[in-house]
């Protein structure tokens, strides 16, 4: 695919994902506070929509669903998926959120990114294995590799449910400075989908990983790819009104940097970050994604419902 084509798709994913509010934070919130799962729904039309352009690029010859492995689901995963939902407790946001706030003109969550960056630079996969004393980790090809009518007709089912669901409660409806969620969330999943049929590592937090293992040279090529995501995050909320300047204060740039640390750490331990776990984990069934987005959401729905519980 020749380079525009690849840079648009980043762009149009920074600027669906900023305009739709992508954070795995709000949707759960969302479920505690107002007993909806609207964001849920968005999240599952976008894993769905990426399943299936995967899937028919796979049979067009890219083979994203060999050429992508995952690993085992192992207390590694579930380690992970804890750490990184700690970190996006602290911080308030996740990966995702964590990025579309920052091109949204909050600085602290500058300080949350470069922590990731820091955390991956000083605790690689192989100093964490060493340090924990875990065994090697083998490859894990997903199960979809080998049986494409199963993933055509497991992406189309959870489409079709989630972008049902979302029509049935909202329609069209656009929410201020964003998109309907139908067409937001179906371009994000699409556009992801078809860009990891190109570039496993297109995710900023795999990129922020693989630049810190030093398996990323780090070359002007390697920011180009995360450069164009944020500009199209920036514009995004440029458009929608959203942009505001926010210095923030000393307790957010700390909580920002801890906050990144810890998913920094988690990102490490799955391997991969919350946007990898629900566009590469559950798009490829990859168990050691699914795994960590499992123990990373159930995370976030302990911690916020205790702390609600405790505020009451």
């Amino acid at each position: 695919m020749p380079l525009a084509a690849t840079f648009a798709l980043l762009f149009l994913i920074g600027y669906s994902s900023q305009r739709s509010g992508v954070c795995m934070m709000r949707a759960v919130s969302e479920v505690i506070d107002r007993r909806r799962v609207h964001r849920l729904a968005g999240f599952a039309l976008a894993a769905a929509s990426a399943m299936l352009v995967m899937a028919t690029a796979e049979t067009l010859g890219a083979q994203p669903f060999t050429l992508i492995p995952g690993a085992p689901a192992d207390r590694s995963a579930i380690a992970g998926g804890v750490l990184f939902g700690l970190g996006t407790l602290l911080s308030g946001h996740c990966a995702m959120g964590t990025l579309a706030a920052l091109t949204a003109g909050d600085l602290p969550r500058s300080a949350a990114i470069a922590a990731m960056f820091a955390a991956a630079l000083l605790l690689g996969p192989e100093m964490s294995q060493a340090a924990l004393m875990l065994p090697p980790r083998g490859l894990v090809l997903s199960p979809l590799a080998s049986n494409l009518p199963a993933a055509l007709a497991i992406g189309g089912v959870l489409a079709v449910l989630a972008a049902t669901y979302i029509y049935r409660r909202l329609g069209w409806r656009q929410p201020r400075g964003g998109w309907s969620p139908l067409v937001a969330m179906s371009l994000v999943g699409a556009a992801s989908g078809l860009l990891f049929a190109l570039d496993r590592q297109w995710v900023y937090t795999s990129r922020i990983a693989g630049l810190a293992y030093g398996t990323i040279p780090a070359e002007p090529a390697a920011f180009a790819g995360p450069a164009i995501l944020i500009l199209g995050m920036t514009v995004a909320a440029l458009v929608g009104g959203t942009f505001e300047w926010k210095l923030g204060t000393a307790r957010e740039w700390s909580r920002g940097a801890g906050g990144g640390l810890l998913m920094g750490l988690g990102a490490t331990l799955v391997p991969g970050g919350n946007d990898a776990m629900l566009f590469t984990g559950v798009p490829l069934l990859l168990p050691n994604l699914l795994t960590g987005y499992a123990a990373f959401t159930a995370t976030l729905f302990i911690a916020l419902i205790w702390r609600r519980r405790r505020a009451a």
